[in-house]
This record gives C-alpha cells, structure tokens and sequence, in this order.
C-alpha cells in the first residue's frame, strides 16, 4: 500500500487529468444556462482582484482533503422541508416543516477568497443578512444566542432526552442548537476537515448599520453608535459564557469597553449632545470592544451589515456642508479602525447594496477586495462571449458566489418539494418553471449567469400554492390557473424607487431616451419570442463602462449615463448582461421600467387615469380608425410641440416614444389579456421597406387576439412654422403622408399580418393633423381590402 503522501499525489495527478478531459469535452457539450467558463483573460480594469478558483484553491495536504475534490462536479444543491415561506431565517431551527436551501458553502467560499478584507454589494434581498448571519453561526465561539429563536425542544433531534436538556446551561443549549443548524449541510458533508477545524472556533465581532437612518445629524450619529455599543453590549453578555476561555472580571480590557459604554449611555440622556462628540464616541467604542476581544480572546472575524446605509444617507440628507464633512469623516475614521489600523483583525467582510469608494473618501481602506458583479468574460477572437460550460468547484470563488440568489437546481428542488404536498406542481413543472424564469431569474454573479430572485420565488412558490387550494370550497384549482394571479411582482415592493426616480426627474429627457432604449432591447429579446439564453448572446444590451466609483453617481446635478444605468445596476433594477453592458433582467423589474418611463413621460396624474388609460383603450381605437387617445398623449407627453425641433424626423420619434409609453401602460394590448402582461408592441422607427423607408412601423395584436399580426404604418409631413394657421394645408400634408403609404408600397413589410392601419400625421410646432386608413387581407385574393371598422365589438 503507498503512504498517505503518494495517494495525495496519485489524487492530484487523477484530478488535473480530469479537469483537461473535462475542458475538451466542454468544447461539444451542450451548454447549461447557469454558470460562464472560467476567463482566458479577464480585463484587469474591471476584476483587478478576481482570479479563477484554481488560483485560490489549495492543494490538498492529505488524503481526506484530496478525495474531497471529487464530490463535486457542479452546482452543489440541498434543499430541506416542504413548506416554502418566504420569511424563513437561516436561524429557524426546530421547525423541519420549513423549506431551506443550503447555503453552507459559503463558509468556505468566505475563507478561501477573503485574506484579510472584503466587500460584496448586491441589490437587497439577494441573500446578503442571510449568508452574513450563517458566518457568525458557523464560526463564532460565543453562543449567539440572540440570534437563535428555535425551542430548546428542537435539540430532542440530536437525540437527548427532555430531562437532559433541562439540566443544560444556555451556552450548552445554544451550541447544539447551532450544530443542529449545521448538522446535514453541504459543507460538513464535503468538507468535514475544514468544518471540525472551524466551527465554533473564532470570536466573530457583527455589526450592523441597517438602522442608521435619521432626521437630524446628532441624532443618526447617534444610531451609528448604538450599532457598535450592541456589538459590544453583546460581547460582554456572552463572554463570560465562552467555552475554554479564562474569564477574569478585574481585566482592564474589560473594564475600558464597560466604561466607554458608560460614557456613551450618558452621551444618550444628554439632550444636547454635539455631533463632535458621538463622532468621538464612535471610534473610541468600536477601539475599546476591537481591543477587548483582541486581548482577552484572540483575532476576531469582523462582519458589517449595511455598511454603505450610513456613507448613502448622511450624503443625501439637506445637512449643512459642514455637518456632512464631520459626519463622513466620523466614518472615514471609523472604517480605518476596522479595516486598516486593525491589528486584531483575521478576516473582515463588508456587504451592502451601492458601492461606496471608501479608498478614495480617505479612509485608507485600500486592502479591502471587492468581488463585483460583473460577470467573466471568455475573450477569444470572435470577440467577447459568455458561455455556460463551468463546472462548480464546490469552493472558494464558486462557493461564494454562487451563495446568492437561486440557481435553477435550487429553484427545481422548492418545487420538488412543494409538490410533496401539491402532486399537480410536478405533472405541471415546466409551466411553472417558464413562469418563474421569465419573471424572476436573469442576475448575475461571478461566473453564474441566470440567477433567480429569491425573494420573490419563494414568494411566488408560497402564492401559488395558496391558489391551489380555493380558500372558499377546498377544491383543488388548474395549475395554469393558479400561475397568472401567482406570477406577479414581489420584490419591488420590499423598497422604492424614489432614489432613481429624483435622478430621472433632474434629467427627464435624457432619461426617457435612456429608459426607451433598455425597455425596447427587452422587448426585442425577452418578448418577442427569443429564447433568454439566445437572448443573451445576441440582442444588443445598452452599453455600460462602470465608472470609478463615487458617491456624486447618486447625487450629482450633472447628467450621466454611466452614473444613472450604475444607479441602477447597484439597486438590482438592471443586470449585467455581458461585462460591458446591461440590461432588464426579468419581467417583474420590467414593469418598474414601464412604470417610471410612463411616469416620467407623462406625468404620475395622466399615467393612472383609468378613463384615457382602459386595457386596450388605444388599441381598440386604433382598429376603430380613430385618433382621439393617440392625440391626447402626444399632447400630455409633449404639451403643444412648440420646443421641438425643426425636422421631421425628431417629430416622429416623440409620436414613437408616446407609442412605446402607451404600450407600457396597456393601452396597445388586446382587450382580452390578462391583466398582469403589458402590450406586446413591436415597434421599428425608419423602417426599409417596399420603394421607400415608412417613418414607423408598429405590429400589434389583431382583433382575434394575436400577436404581430395587426400591422400599423406611420408616416410624416412637417408643417411649416409659418404654416401652422392653415388648417387647409395641415389636411393636405396628412392626405399626402397617408398617400405615400400605399405609393411606396410600405405595406410589403407586414408579412404575416391580417388587419392594417395606415396613417398619416402632419405635425409640427403646435400642430397635430392625423388621417387614417383601415384595411382587412383577404384570405383568397391576398390583397388589402378598405374597411371602415375592424371590428363590431370595439365600440
């Protein structure tokens, strides 16, 4: 038999020939949608810190470490319980009925990347607390017993009795509690050595900024304080309570943490209390508790929740410039003490939503690593493409990672196991599995493409399954039922977008040409029939180089594109779609799209006016040959067209764009769509068609309910400023645009379409004359047919 050290060589060399057999079948295999090759080279602009995992993965020291390797061939799933609840905790043991995806490699993914500090900014509720609060759990050795809300009953599973648990000190409870959490997860069972030798074994300091959100300064300084004085009242709770560590009362440590906290419980009471003196107060806290468990229990692990809440509010508040510079300073000088003057510091992680350049606000702060969102990109000589043949290694960059959102296997296995309980799920689970990834899937991280919101599948799981069940006679209802009133928007409504929306107010027109363009480029792949990987590959996102970070991209009286789209990328209301452009990334962030385009352009009043804006209001006139809405939102969007330009064509991308808008509000859908879908518009500006090129073309639902088969053309005369008396001329240039349709032979590039509207606009500066035509394809002859009115029921 060969000694442990040539097994482990034998194990390696096995491996490295894996990993190159696997690399040439890669290169036929068909393409899964959930992961991106590992870069040949990665653009060191914008991943200056990011290597592949090989780089970061050890070579195994022994046998035991080399065999894990093997375990893992992809993406690593677990998902427990049977009952999918949307507010479910890491913590919320005891309770087996509860669905929990497993999330435990993250530990290890935490370990292997992070040397010594990190950063990861994602939009909320991506799994950020979630993963932060299962670090403290897995590595801390002070009980953490806030953070537990499971009855001492659930420890009866590790198999002791009710009698022994009585007898149990807190500590003892909390441990097993803990080990109970951890008991069946991915990363005890794939990486045992790494779990015995860390679980339980670190202090860990955690620290939350979440409600460091207040009027006045003195006030938010002095929530920034009572975050650091909770991470310290805890610590002095629970040392005492430390397995295998000397507690000594009278140590000085101890006592300089309890006297500053004294000193910030006076700070406190006193009503006048100057925001010099929390500033202070703030450092000297976090100084005494870093000092306290440095000294007295060794090197901690340091975890900062929100951290960018209080840089992004005190910036935004109307403070005097004077009090935002004491504020940001106070700050600057207390994320110095965490992450750059920290001599007790092992490990540090950062999580928030924007990503705030603590660096180049004078912090010092430049050992932090920040692992973006940016995906990889495989540089080849075709180009930039993303493919999708990765394996998951199962840790390091790939455990942290893909520890956010839901991949498919892991959205697959809540449905596998809410079928446990409805049968009709599983018989229907490709339906319901479109569903979901047209509303909810299409994030990115890393190497993972196709990631899902898992705050609104688990809601829309949990939705679904109540509709299932009708609550008035207990009778079981269709699956394809069930999925239109379940299919619907979620995680928008855990936050507002009146952040962006301040921004695209200051900039109105340059935002309504921008938001145009990112909801036409979903339409053109997510709506139009594409499939969403081919979508991916081959639509044309709008293109984004990220700016150096700054904090004036959230608040700068100046417009910029790249600020406001990394606004966005940042609140999760876009996605990368390739790592120099974005674009919408489901259907449910669609909508919000749709929403603040038609504020923006309309106004909020205009927009919600259920008598101009009825379901198909616009499409129904339009088959009636009337223009009465038509003109009423050109009117509203762009007052009487008196600051317009002088040409033709800048005239007709405002009827274009009022088009798009009215699209989104649902006034171009059929009248009997589903409520919760938006007009399916096809729109083409300076289309080249028959002997010319028609100024608009639109491709419409038909009056018997399909899609792109009622085609409308526009074409345009320009009015003469001098003109705009001459109601007479004003006919005659509608009469000639309309004319030109039929001369031009526009009409040759509605192949496929049964119902026409032909019209004919003359606009300019306070004018608005329109003519219609309508016509009918008749099915034998294949010729237009004139028709007064497409429908008798549109009336």
């Amino acid at each position: 038999m060969p000694d442990d050290e040539d097994e482990v060589s034998l194990v390696i060399n096995e491996r490295r020939r894996r990993q190159q057999n696997a690399s040439r079948a890669n290169e036929t295999r068909h393409q899964s949608p959930d992961t991106i090759d590992p870069p040949e080279a990665l653009s060191s602009s914008l991943l200056p810190e990011m290597r592949t995992p090989e780089q970061h993965t050890p070579e195994p020291r022994n046998l035991e470490e080399a065999l894990d390797l093997f375990k893992l061939s992809s993406s690593p799933v677990r998902v427990s319980g049977t009952h999918v609840d949307v507010n479910a905790k890491f913590a919320a043991v005891g309770n087996t009925d509860l669905c929990r995806v497993d999330k435990s490699l993250f530990c290890i993914g935490f370990w292997d990347q992070v040397s010594e500090s990190g950063r990861i900014c994602l939009p909320r509720r991506s799994g950020k607390t979630y993963n932060l609060i299962q670090l403290l759990l897995f590595f801390s050795m002070a009980p953490e017993k806030s953070h537990l809300d499971a009855p001492d009953s659930a420890i009866e599973e590790l198999g002791r009795s009710a009698e022994q648990i009585r007898g149990m000190d807190v500590a003892t409870k909390c441990r097993l509690k803990r080990t109970l959490l951890f008991k069946d997860s991915l990363l005890k069972e794939k990486h045992h050595a790494f779990f015995d030798k860390h679980f339980m074994k670190h202090p860990v300091i955690h620290i939350s900024f979440s409600l460091c959100k207040r009027a006045s300064p003195e006030v938010f300084l002095e929530m920034t304080c009572e975050a650091v004085a909770k991470a310290a009242n805890s610590w002095l709770d629970q040392y005492p309570l430390i397995k295998d560590v000397e507690v000594d009362n009278t140590n000085r440590y101890l006592q300089i943490l309890q006297g500053i906290l004294d000193d910030y419980g006076a700070a406190r009471r006193d009503p006048n209390t100057s925001t010099k003196r929390y500033g202070k107060l703030l450092t000297f806290l976090f100084d005494c508790l870093s000092e306290f468990v440095g000294r007295c229990v060794g090197k901690y692990i340091l975890l900062i929740d929100e951290y960018d809440v209080p840089f992004i509010h005190s910036h935004l508040k109307s403070w005097s410039d004077e009090e935002k510079e004491e504020i940001q300073s106070s700050l600057k000088v207390l994320i110095q003490a965490m992450f750059k003057d920290n001599i007790y510091l092992r490990k540090g992680l950062l999580v928030g939503v924007f990503e705030v350049p603590l660096a180049e606000l004078g912090s010092g702060a430049n050992n932090i690593v920040d692992f973006p969102m940016v995906p990889f990109k495989n540089v080849t000589g075709n180009g930039t493409t993303i493919s999708a043949t990765y394996k998951h290694s199962g840790r390091g960059l790939d455990a942290l990672t893909d520890s956010f959102w839901f991949n498919t296997k892991e959205v697959e296995g809540l449905l596998e196991k809410s079928a446990i309980h409805f049968p009709q799920i599983a018989e229907h689970r490709d339906e319901v599995m479109a569903a979901i990834k047209n509303w909810y899937n299409g994030y990115h991280f890393g190497r993972f493409r196709g990631k899902y919101n898992p705050w609104s599948v688990c809601a829309f799981i949990g939705c679904l399954c109540s509709q299932l069940v009708s609550s008035e006679h207990g009778e079981i209802r269709s699956v394809a039922g069930a999925i239109k009133p379940a299919a619907r928007a979620y995680w928008v409504a855990t936050g507002t977008t009146d952040l962006i929306e301040q921004q695209f107010t200051s900039h109105r027109d340059q935002a309504i040409r921008l938001m145009e363009s990112l909801i036409r480029e979903y339409r053109e792949t997510r709506l139009d029939g594409l499939d969403h990987d081919l979508a991916l590959g081959n639509s044309q996102a709008v293109s984004l180089q990220l700016p150096k970070p700054n904090m004036n991209i959230i608040s700068s009286g100046k417009y910029s594109t790249e600020g406001m789209l990394t606004l966005c990328l940042f609140a999760g209301y876009l996605t990368h779609k390739h790592p120099d452009s974005v674009c919408i990334p489901n259907h449910e962030v669609y909508n919000v799209w749709c929403t603040l385009f038609t504020r923006a352009l309309l106004g909020a009043g205009f927009a919600e006016r259920a008598d101009v804006n009825a379901r198909g209001s616009l499409l129904v006139e339009l088959w009636e040959g009337k223009t009465a809405i038509l003109s009423s939102f050109i009117s509203e969007a762009f007052g009487t067209l008196t600051n317009h330009g002088k040409y033709k064509k800048e005239y007709a991308n405002i009827v274009a764009t009022v088009l798009t808008a009215a699209s989104c509000l649902g006034a171009l859908s059929h009248p009997d769509q589903a409520s919760s879908h938006t007009s399916h518009a096809v729109t083409t500006r300076e289309n080249h068609t028959g002997d010319g090129q028609c100024d608009h073309v639109m491709r419409l639902f038909s009056t018997d309910n399909q899609p792109n088969q009622f085609g409308v053309l526009i074409e345009f005369k320009l009015v003469p400023k001098n003109k705009r008396a001459n109601t007479g001329l004003h006919e005659t240039l509608a009469k000639k645009a309309l004319d030109q349709i039929i001369e031009k032979r526009y009409p040759a590039c509605l192949s496929g379409c049964t119902e026409r509207l032909d019209i004919g606009i003359a606009i300019g500066s306070s004018v608005l004359r329109l003519l219609t035509q309508l016509y009918k394809l008749d099915a034998a002859t294949r010729k237009w047919i004139p028709v007064e009115c497409l429908t008798s029921s549109a009336s």
